[in-house]
């Protein structure tokens, strides 16, 4: 049994006895006076990937410990813990019998301290516990970042390789106080370099386990983000898909859902709120910082949304909330990190998952690697999972579409096509075309991502229309209630262009115009729509709106929606008419419910007059601007 008693560093006070492992190493120095110093940090499992650091005097630089590089174990007898900044310091003074012996921390290196012209006693029991340290520090669960260096034959009798490479960690996975390697898919980019020498990704790497679903990530403030919104990237159907930066309003439906208490509501509020819908309603994202170097470099400087990457040695944090109980978890990737292994690696563009995801076969060796690469750990095979997961409610033929909507765009990118029509249109009516003005939009759109429309009726020709893709999550709705559902539905003429909410009749009139012609259902539905960039309301009318409740009914009423009878009888609460054994109106508020929170990939139109020149981009309240969803294949 050894002579000295030890104690973990957690724990440490006072003058303590300690065996750690080196985790940080400066070269020694003279001090002011006759002695000299060496800084160093240590770290043993009680620290969970935390340090401790300690400085050593000694009237020698031979006599300090002989310490020769990261993950190196010393021993410590009488070391001297004191308060630094908040934190604990240990303190060696050789004056005061301070005394060290460093080992390898090499597995299979000899138990053998390095040459030292000060003595340190240890014993087998000491040596049991250097092995255990050994043993720890190579664990695939050891929370320390180390450096990445090569032993070569020349410094030991074994050529042994230093470098650690721990696997990959799932995101849902992570704990706090780690140093870990983590891949996934890039779904936004938040450029903040010129504010706090960063760069902010938001990162999926497939679904969530249910048993993490409490997590939370802290990543940038509602105000940051809107910052550097007009700065930030996104992938419109990734964003859509994970949730992201919809925390807020996901967390605020699932806890005020019991508002919504209609009677005619009750049983569509308990199906859609279950316990497996409420995972649609779960952000996946997970913001992580990039800072200094990295942030101005390859590979970070050149990638976009949609990218596949691994990022090495990723620092995991808890920070605890103001006014809140709970630990959130922030992603750090910190600069002067290249001795221990930190970096991110590219692993491909999203058309590497998307060929994954619809088996195209790779003809040459060097797509065979890459895409061998970005699956090493699994990763494609859990985003396709999470894909698999949240389908959208609404999705177009995508082989029907054109090139110019084969994808979709940000909302934000969306509303400023009008400014760029206007923009264009305005420059071919200048007559200096020699030397037209460059216009830079913020964000810029993409000139191939819309459809101009020139084959309009005569009754529209004083209008700009053009047809683009977007996918964006479900906010709120109307109709969500009979009396809305009512002012939502248009009783109109084709003879007389005689039109009348349904509201405004009562259940003794006759579906007739005065021209005595029948009337026709018209309805009308409203989607708020929101994703990172901004929000819009989306018109959804006439077939449309007929097309969208039938993608959404089960099989079996699909032929009462198509029939304009079905539809009368919304109005007039005439269930006799549809020969099904619940009201109409209750099916189709039913349908509206399941949108709610759902994504959506759709085809849009959006017009606005001629006349009007837009001159500002991302107005949120713009009445010149209609946006209706579009029906690719009835077009």
């Amino acid at each position: 049994m050894s002579r000295y008693k030890y104690v973990d560093l957690k724990s440490a006070s006072g003058s303590v006895n300690v065996i750690a492992i080196v985790k940080h190493v400066k070269k020694p120095k003279k001090t002011k006076g006759s002695s000299y110093s060496l800084f160093f940090s240590i770290t043993d499992p009680s620290l969970n990937g935390d340090k401790m650091s300690c400085i050593v005097f000694h009237d020698a630089e031979g006599n300090l410990p002989q310490i020769q590089s990261p993950g190196d174990i010393i021993i410590m007898h009488r070391l001297v813990i004191k308060q630094y900044n908040g934190r604990n310091q240990g303190c060696g003074y050789g004056a005061t019998g301070f005394s060290a012996a460093v080992f390898s921390g090499v597995h299979l290196d000899p138990l053998t301290p390095f040459k030292s012209n000060t003595r340190c006693t240890f014993g087998d029991e000491e040596l049991r516990i250097i092995e255990r340290l050994r043993e720890w520090y190579i664990s695939p669960n050891c929370p320390v970042e180390r450096e990445n260096i090569q032993i070569s034959s020349e410094q030991g009798s074994n050529e042994v390789s230093r470098t650690i490479t721990s696997g990959i960690k799932r995101l849902d996975l992570l704990n706090g106080e780690e140093y870990c390697t983590i891949e996934g898919q890039i779904i936004s980019i938040y450029n903040s370099v010129e504010i706090d020498n960063r760069v902010v990704l938001y990162i999926w790497d497939g679904p969530q386990s249910n048993n993490k679903q409490n997590t939370v990530f802290i990543g940038l403030s509602q105000d940051h983000l809107l910052q550097l919104l007009p700065y930030s990237q996104h992938d419109p159907h990734l964003a859509a898909l994970t949730g992201h930066n919809l925390q807020q309003w996901n967390e605020n439906i699932l806890k005020n859902y019991e508002t919504y208490n209609e009677e005619d509501l009750d049983k569509v509020l308990k199906s859609n709120f279950s316990s497996n819908s409420m995972e649609t309603f779960r952000d996946w994202s997970v913001p992580i910082s990039i800072y200094d170097e990295y942030a101005i470099t390859e590979p970070i400087v050149n990638i976009k949304p949609g990218d596949l990457i691994r990022i090495h040695n990723v620092h995991v944090s808890c920070s605890r909330q103001k006014n809140d109980q709970s630990c959130g978890l922030q992603l750090r990737l910190h600069g002067n990190g290249h001795k221990f292994g930190r970096g991110i690696k590219h692993l491909g563009n999203k058309c590497l998952l998307m060929n994954y995801l619809h088996d195209t076969l790779f003809t040459s060796g060097d797509d065979a690697n890459i895409l061998d690469e970005a699956n090493r750990y699994g990763l494609l095979d859990n985003l396709k999972s999470g894909i698999n997961l949240r389908p959208p409610l609404l999705k177009p033929k995508c082989e029907l579409l054109p090139y110019e909507l084969q994808y979709p765009l940000t909302i934000s990118q969306i509303r400023n096509i009008p400014v760029v029509v206007n923009e264009k249109q305005r420059q071919l009516s200048d007559w200096d075309l020699l030397y037209p003005i460059q216009t830079e939009f913020i964000p810029p759109v993409p000139p191939d991502s819309w459809l101009t429309c020139t084959d309009l009726l005569l009754s529209s020709s004083d209008l700009n229309v053009v047809y683009t893709r977007l996918c964006a999550r479900v906010v709120d709705i109307a109709p969500l209630d009979v009396k809305t559902l009512k002012d939502c539905l248009l009783l109109t003429c084709s003879n007389c262009s005689f039109s009348i909410r349904g509201s405004s009749i009562s259940d003794d009139d006759e579906a007739l115009c005065e021209c005595g012609s029948c009337l026709s259902i018209l309805p009308l539905f409203f989607l708020h729509l929101e994703d990172p960039s901004g929000n819009l309301i989306l018109t959804v009318t006439g077939h449309n709106a007929i097309g969208l409740i039938n993608s959404l009914v089960d099989d079996d009423l699909r032929p009462c929606i198509n029939n304009d009878t079905w539809w009368t009888g919304l109005i007039f609460e005439m269930k006799e008419l549809q020969n099904i054994g619940i009201s109409p109106d209750k099916i189709v508020l039913e349908q509206c419910r399941r949108l709610l929170g759902q994504w959506i990939d759709v085809a849009v139109k959006i017009s606005w007059s001629k006349k009007s020149i837009t001159g500002t981009t991302n107005t949120e309240n713009d009445n010149d601007l209609q946006f209706h969803i579009n029906d690719w294949d009835f077009l």
